[in-house]
């Protein structure tokens, strides 16, 4: 940066000892400092949802390609709440606020270096690789499982007892992948699917 390479000019052209170069010195380094732990939080803010503190949209599409660009075999999943609406209009938005909280808590709680996402709303998306495959969740569908039933368990806000399920639509490979945006569209038809059949599975995988 133009601030360090003028401190270090400073500090080569100032004789052994001399006390104002020095801290101009420290004062330019500080500075240097500020503006970097402003970036950093710059960039956290663009890609994060402030809410959740999940990776959005943006970041989904940055970071996602990579992911799968890396993995063997992949899964996109994309998953929207059942029963959120009743609790938001009942209890008010601090407590719909908390519930999403505690969902994206739990959905990025399944997920091992993986990533995990606030779409918008009420809905929510993973990218899921090997990462995240271990013990017993052996493959995506005991995975998926596992995120639906983490979702599912009972929560206490506000001392109220309160419950939401989730409709979750998967897509995966083992090849080059499509583009972020043609893996969330599919998986986004198979949570729609699971959605109008919820009396057989809340959970649908794409058959494309």
């Amino acid at each position: 940066m133009d601030i360090l390479r003028r401190a270090d000019r400073l500090a080569a052209a100032a004789p052994d000892g001399e006390d104002s170069a020095g801290a101009e010195l420290e004062r330019l380094r500080a500075q240097v400092a500020v503006l970097e732990s402003e970036r950093a939080a710059l960039w956290w803010a663009i890609h994060h949802d402030e809410l959740t503190g999940l990776a959005n949209r943006r970041l989904l599409n940055t970071v996602g390609p990579a992911l799968l660009r890396e993995a063997t075999r992949y899964a996109v999943v994309v998953l929207d709440l059942n029963g959120f609406k009743p609790v938001n209009d009942h209890f008010g938005h601090a407590v719909g606020d908390e519930v999403l909280c505690t969902v994206g808590r739990r959905l990025s709680g399944c997920l091992v270096g993986d990533l995990a996402v606030r779409l918008s709303g009420d809905e929510f998306a993973a990218v899921l690789t090997e990462s995240s495959l271990g013990g017993a969740h052996h493959d995506f569908s005991a995975l998926v499982g596992a995120i639906w039933q983490a979702v599912a368990q009972p929560m206490n806000i506000g001392g109220n007892r309160l419950a939401v399920t989730a409709s979750i639509g998967v897509t995966t490979g083992t090849r080059e992948p499509a583009t972020m945006t043609e893996l969330i569209r599919r998986a986004d038809l198979a949570m729609y699917h699971a959605k109008s059949n919820r009396h057989c599975s809340y959970i649908a995988w794409d058959q494309l």
